[in-house]
């Protein structure tokens, strides 16, 4: 299910469509939704991250949310830079396919962070406000 089409879609507060996908911006939330056969790689992610930077001010930690409606690559390398580069707060996938799964787990190996994998698109951003509110008390 693609967030627009979604119930959800009302919590959305920016859209950036780039050649390689959309990204929907909720409230601490990055939803991303990558083209069809693209192979994303940090160059074209850079753009992205530059946009949650100017939407969330430099210091907000962030859920981001992968939600696998295509079938691409990443190439995995290059999440250890997006990782470099910004505060997670977590990384979550949401996809019924093994396959999509099986990539999500290659690019964990680049990764200091969890993923955790969901297949509903409303159990990943309910996961997501629970970890960035718990994350926020204990900042406190």
């Amino acid at each position: 299910m693609n967030i627009i089409n979604s119930s959800i879609a009302n919590q959305i507060k920016d859209i950036h469509i780039t050649s390689s996908g959309n990204f929907y911006f909720l409230d601490g939330i990055v939803i991303s939704e990558i083209n069809e056969n693209v192979t994303y790689t940090w160059e074209e992610a850079q753009y992205v991250v530059e946009e949650i930077r100017k939407f969330y001010g430099p210091t907000k930690n962030i859920y981001y949310i992968s939600n696998r409606v295509n079938n691409y690559s990443v190439k995995p390398s290059d999440w250890l830079k997006f990782y470099n580069d910004n505060q997670l707060n977590g990384y979550s996938v949401v996809t019924r396919s093994e396959n999509s799964w099986f990539n999500a787990l290659m690019e964990k190996l680049f990764l200091k962070i969890e993923i955790n994998r969901f297949d509903n698109l409303y159990n990943a951003i309910d996961y997501a406000k629970n970890v960035n509110k718990t994350k926020a008390n204990l900042a406190c």
